[in-house]
């Protein structure tokens, strides 16, 4: 099996994406394409992640000069699909750059086999569910006997990391051209791609597209697979402007 991972940066090389890159290297056992996107990123130490790239073949780095035009994180998702496609990729995962993957990825690799499904990981930090429906588990629920280590469906999975076969991304495309909308809110959060991935028309508010998401069928076709963990750091540079991140994003 051939695995795609389609990754996006913006700045904090050394505090995020480097060891990002650096779990998949150390604990992807799997053959892999890995798409790293450079988002219009500034940072100092930028050369230390072509250089990554340079000296491991499966890893290519692409830079986008202005991630606005380009469609910020949908473009690179549309961009990086495509290109885990003409590569042959079996199963194709798209992660945020504060991820840190260990060996338990193969029980996500290996989990990933339904058509039209999206599966996810366990994390630290998922974030916060956009949905509240009796009976429903969500991934960083618990019970006193400990996490049921078998696949479970569940109400939502994160987009900051999932993964579908390269079909299932095929089969639900948004117009003949691209995967996810494009005309979707520059600025939304991770959690709406399955908006976006089963073609549903976003709305301009989060309350609206709350409400989507809150009736959406589609939480039936998300999985869980609690053997894999995954540490998410929860990296805000998508809304840095001049706070208290400002400084950290150049170390």
């Amino acid at each position: 099996m051939k695995i795609g991972i389609v990754v996006a940066y913006h700045n904090f090389v050394n505090k995020f994406i480097l060891p990002c890159l650096s779990s998949m290297r150390e604990n992807i056992k799997y053959e892999k394409f890995v798409c790293v996107f450079d988002n219009e990123s500034s940072h100092k130490d930028n050369d230390k992640v072509t250089d990554f790239c340079s000296m491991n073949n499966e890893f290519s780095y692409i830079r986008i000069d202005d991630q606005i035009k380009n469609g910020g994180l949908t473009g690179v998702w549309n961009k990086g699909v495509d290109l885990c496609i003409e590569n042959k990729c079996d199963v194709i995962f798209i992660i945020n750059d504060d991820i840190l993957i260990n060996e338990t990825w193969e029980h996500f690799v290996s989990s990933v086999t339904d058509d039209n499904v999206i599966y996810g990981p366990i994390t630290n930090e998922p974030g916060h569910a956009w949905i509240n429906k009796k009976g429903i588990k969500i991934q960083y629920a618990y019970t006193r006997d400990g996490r049921d280590e078998n696949p479970q469906k569940v109400g939502f999975v994160n987009g900051f990391c999932f993964g579908c076969t390269s079909k299932t991304f095929a089969n639900n495309r948004w117009n003949e051209t691209f995967y996810f909308n494009p005309y979707f809110p520059f600025g939304g959060n991770e959690t709406e791609f399955q908006v976006r991935l089963f073609n549903l028309t976003p709305a301009t508010t989060t309350p609206k597209n709350k409400k989507i998401l809150d009736s959406l069928d589609a939480h039936n076709q998300a999985i869980i697979v609690p053997r894999c963990y995954v540490h998410h750091s929860k990296n805000n540079a998508w809304r840095i402007n001049g706070g208290k991140y400002s400084n950290d994003q150049f170390t």
